[in-house]
């Protein structure tokens, strides 16, 4: 039997804080803030795309219109991916395997717990919202909360998953980028 390996590092404490007290959905449909603009350009910058123009869904039926529309741009999902293969990579060799994806496990699960209650709530306050669209909401937040841990684990501070964490931490919800346009809901 193996010895037991604590969490790797502190911060999965410090992230299940944030995770708890972020603001998930709550701005949904509001105008957009400074803020939301300059962690938007910081996400699309990370990513390498420094031309986006920062658009934004009114409200739920219009976000689910904008994630189905056709025009999608794919290098923005694939340079996410990308970089979340080599953050796994390097968290894989700093941590023990078991040790890593139990945290990891754990702690998308209690963020799964915290963000689908909010984007059902966020549901109910503004009305129109498809079930599945919940669905999708929270697990786009726990994906962000899983690629910011990775980021965190390997020390990555100027990551897109920070600035792309912030701005579901305001109550954005990023939903990516179509044709020239970084969308914000």
């Amino acid at each position: 039997m193996s010895p037991t390996v604590a969490v790797p590092g502190p911060q999965f404490f410090s992230l299940r804080a944030d995770v708890r007290a972020a603001s998930w959905f709550a701005a949904l449909g509001e105008p957009l803030t400074e803020g939301d603009h300059s962690d938007a350009a910081a996400y699309a910058t990370a990513l390498g795309f420094n031309a986006l123009e920062i658009g934004q869904a009114r409200d739920w039926p219009d976000a689910e219109r904008l994630l189905k529309a056709p025009d999608w741009a794919p290098a923005w999902w694939d340079r996410e991916e990308t970089l979340r293969q080599q953050l796994l990579t390097e968290a894989k060799g700093r941590y023990p395997e078991r040790a890593l994806w139990s945290s990891l496990t754990e702690l998308t699960t209690e963020a799964g717990e915290v963000v689908h209650g909010k984007a059902a709530t966020a549901a109910a306050r503004m009305g129109n919202a498809a079930p599945a669209s919940i669905h999708v909401a929270a697990g786009a937040a726990s994906q962000a909360v899983y690629h910011l841990a990775l980021a965190r684990l390997t020390k990555q501070t100027a990551s897109p998953f920070e600035s792309k964490f912030r701005l579901f931490a305001a109550g954005r919800w990023p939903l990516g980028v179509l044709e020239s346009r970084l969308v914000l809901f």
